[in-house]
Formats: C-alpha cells, structure tokens, sequence
C-alpha cells in the first residue's frame, strides 16, 4: 500500500509540473475542406480546421507531412478541430508543445508511447561517380526553400535527409558518409511532372546535381502509437 501511495503522488507531481494553457477552446470543424492553418503568435496559438492527428504532430514537434509516425484509428485523419488557446508571453516554444500535450491528454484523453518499427525508407548515399559537392568551413546553417527549390549554406548531410523526407514522401536515413557543412542549391519538379517541366525529379536532380541518389529500403523509425483516444473532446 505504501509503494502505491508513493506512486500516485510521485504521478500527481509530475502532473502539477506540466505547463498547461491559461485558456483553451476546442470546437469540432465541419467544413468538410477548406484551408487548414496552425497559427503561432505571442501569448497565443490558433489552429483552424485542423485534423486531430495534426494537431497530434504539432503538439510532439513533427513536421505535419510526416503522418507516418503516428499509429492509431483512421478517423484521426477525418474529424477536424478550430483550437484557440492562450499562454504567458514569455513561454518558450518546448512548454507550449508540452501545453498542448497536456491539452490532448485532459480534453481527449490521449494515450501513447514510442516504439521503433522497421518501415519503408530511402538511403541517401553517394552516387556512382561520386559527389559533385565539398565541404566548406563551418558556421550558421541556412536554408531557403520552395516548391521544388532548395537552397542552402553550410548544412550536413543529414539536415538535407530531413529536408527532402517531405518531396520524397518517405523517412530519409544518410548513409553518405560525408562530414562537414555544405552549399549547394537543388532544383527540381515539385510535382514529379518531370516530363512536362524544366526540371527533372527529385531522385534524377539530386544524382545529377549534387552527385547523390536515393535508395528504396526498410529502415528502423520511431512512431507515435496511440493507446487511447477519444473522438470528441469534454466540454470547454
């Protein structure tokens, strides 16, 4: 009885040490489309009709094109939420994450844990006549990026395996075994229209430009697996 009652208090502190929204509205969005925007401003965060499982992704720092990572039912997709909620200017950005951890917890009972599974990945390796890029001198990464351009100053390789997870469509692991911090600018077809474009595909620009491929595999990626999750939320 005493190791229970030190567990539940043990958990009722880290509870209380949880940062939490001073005010938070949840509404269901029923839309059915629309434009879907997440809106981060001083004191503030706004989410228009967003989908649950992106607000799930925004809440543990996921880039929202990586849907991938998180396993649970189908309707995480499919019901859609306006979410207004409030916090002390000065937060910084890790608390608010934590906020709205706290928040899908409470108002939708949110349960998961991390597990690595083997899915489909690609290898970003070296082409077969090697790298058309160098390492230059150290300093302050930089990127610009649009629609099938990327631009960028003093990078590594595996910054660039995060960047084009999103054009690819799939987990990127950088197997180059190149070192250091590279400039380069990438360009190709946003739509994978390579044919009816000036620029070819994603795969074809990175060989032919920066001496680089992708390679189809299966690789170890941490997921997000819900445990628990209700489909509407208490009241506000």
């Amino acid at each position: 009885m005493k190791h229970l009652l030190l567990f539940s208090m043990v958990a009722l502190a880290a509870g209380a040490q949880t940062p939490a929204f001073e005010v938070a509205s949840i509404k269901p969005n029923r839309s059915a489309g629309g434009i879907s925007s997440i809106r981060l401003s001083t004191g503030r965060v706004s989410m228009e009709n967003v989908s649950l499982k992106k607000v799930i992704l925004n809440a543990y720092g996921i880039p929202d094109d990586r849907e991938y990572t998180i396993n649970g039912p189908d309707w995480l997709t499919s019901e859609h939420f306006d979410i207004d909620a409030t916090f002390p200017a000065d937060t910084p950005l890790l608390h608010v994450r934590q906020m709205a951890q706290r928040l899908l917890a409470e108002r939708f009972m949110l349960t998961l844990h991390r597990e690595t599974r083997q899915l489909p990945v690609y290898s970003l390796t070296v082409a077969k006549n090697g790298p058309k890029i160098h390492a230059v001198e150290d300093g302050q990464g930089q990127t610009s990026n649009g629609p099938g351009r990327l631009e960028a100053k003093k990078i590594t390789m595996q910054k660039l395996a995060d960047l084009l997870a999103r054009p690819a469509g799939l987990p990127i692991v950088d197997s180059t075994g190149l070192k250091g911090v590279f400039d380069f600018t990438l360009e190709w077809s946003p739509d994978q229209a390579a044919e009816a474009t000036a620029w070819p595909s994603i795969f074809t620009a990175l060989q032919e430009q920066l001496g680089l491929k992708l390679e189809s595999g299966k690789g170890p990626v941490e997921i997000l697996v819900v445990d628990h999750i209700r489909k509407a939320p208490t009241e506000n």
